[in-house]
C-alpha cells in the first residue's frame, strides 16, 4: 500500500474520532502545515479545522463560524465560487502582506456576521477580527463589485 495513502487514511480516522463542536459545527484538530502556526479553515457542511490547542480559542471559532454564516446567508454556490476562493487566495498571499488577510471582504464580513449572530459580544477582539474594512482597497470589497465599477457599500445585513 502507498505510504502517503496510509498517512491520509490514519489522519482521516483520527479526525472521525474527534467529537468537539462549536455551535453545532464539528471542530477538527490538525497538527500539519500552517495549522501548526495557528491557521484555521472552515468547510461548511463538514466543519471547522484548527491547529492543535486552538479548539478552545473562542475568538477564532466565532470568526470561523462566520464563514458558516456566510454560506447560510449567501448560499452554497456563491460561497464556494466567490468567498472561499477569495479567502484562500488572501490566506496564501498573506506572506506578501499587500493587505492583511483579516481586512479582505471575505474575512471582515464573516466577522461582522458572527458579531451580529453572537449578539455583539462585549469581549469581541476588533483588532484581531475587524468587523468593517480598514479602508477601501482592492481586497476590501468583492472583486465583482470592482469589475462592474459598482460604487455601493458591500451590505452584509
Amino acid at each position: 500500500m502507498n505510504p502517503a495513502f496510509t498517512k491520509v487514511s490514519e489522519l482521516g480516522e483520527k479526525l472521525l474520532k474527534q467529537k468537539m463542536k462549536f455551535q453545532g459545527i464539528r471542530i477538527f484538530q490538525l497538527n500539519i502545515g500552517n495549522f501548526k502556526k495557528g491557521a484555521a479553515m472552515t468547510i461548511p457542511g463538514i466543519g471547522i479545522f484548527v491547529g492543535k490547542g486552538m479548539q478552545h480559542d473562542t475568538e477564532l471559532l466565532r470568526h470561523e463560524f462566520g464563514h458558516v454564516l456566510q454560506c447560510r446567508k449567501w448560499g452554497f454556490w456563491f460561497f464556494w465560487r466567490s468567498i472561499a476562493s477569495d479567502s484562500l487566495k488572501s490566506a496564501l498571499n498573506q506572506k506578501r502582506k499587500y493587505a492583511p488577510h483579516m481586512h479582505t471582504w471575505t474575512e471582515w464580513s464573516a466577522n461582522w456576521l458572527a458579531y451580529q449572530y453572537f449578539d455583539k459580544p462585549g469581549d469581541w477582539n476588533f483588532s484581531r477580527f475587524p468587523i468593517t474594512p480598514a479602508g477601501e482597497s482592492r481586497v476590501s470589497k468583492p472583486k465583482f463589485a470592482w469589475r462592474r465599477r459598482i460604487h455601493i457599500r458591500f451590505n452584509v445585513s
